[in-house]
């Protein structure tokens, strides 16, 4: 939202204090998940949901998502391995170093989502180290999704290509992650 400089008011949910799995945040999301969105009565959930919906109903001039079908359909899968192999794991580590005693920790599961991570990333590196950017060579949709989780990559535990390193050095410093972030 704060990309296409769209009004919006912020509720701030402490996921350090688990409001997130506390009973008023579960009516709204029973997943437990941020972000949100409410638009009049309308609530809608997950990322990727959130920005296609704000697409369609704002009908920019410079749409994140292409015209073409083929296109389109490339770029989604793309969202969905995004969201299914590097966010996902990326948060079973990132929150378990981040608000859980370490007694507490899932090593296996940790292990197991590095090493998904670390797939991933071989595979992005197979873009980046041809292109600076995930999709029409271009900062788009795909960075503004990997961006709160690419923030913590260092806390994972797995090698980063080059390339991609220097693509998430890219992606933290454009001004709409910045703005995202709170940078």
């Amino acid at each position: 939202m704060k990309y296409r400089k769209l009004e919006y008011e912020t509720i701030h949910v402490a996921l350090d204090k688990l409001e997130n799995r506390k009973k008023p945040f579960l009516q709204i999301n029973p997943y437990g998940k941020v972000p949100v969105l409410k638009d009049g009565e309308f609530l809608l959930s997950e990322s990727s949901a959130i920005i296609r919906y704000l697409e369609e109903k704002h009908q920019f001039s410079n749409p994140l998502f292409p015209l073409g079908l083929h296109k389109r359909a490339l770029l989604n899968q793309m969202v969905n391995q995004c969201e299914s192999e590097y966010c996902f794991p990326n948060s079973v580590v990132y929150f378990s170093k981040k608000f859980v005693p370490e007694e507490k920790w899932e090593p296996k599961r940790m292990k197991d989502s590095s090493k998904r991570i670390g797939r991933h990333l071989e595979i992005i590196d197979s873009i980046l180290s041809k292109d600076q950017y995930l999709f029409s060579n271009e900062f788009g949709l795909l960075e503004i999704l990997y961006a709160p989780f690419i923030e913590h990559n260092q806390m994972m535990d797995t090698n980063t290509p080059d390339s991609v390193e220097n693509w998430i050095k890219r992606v933290m410093e454009e001004p709409a992650v910045k703005a995202i972030l709170g940078m």
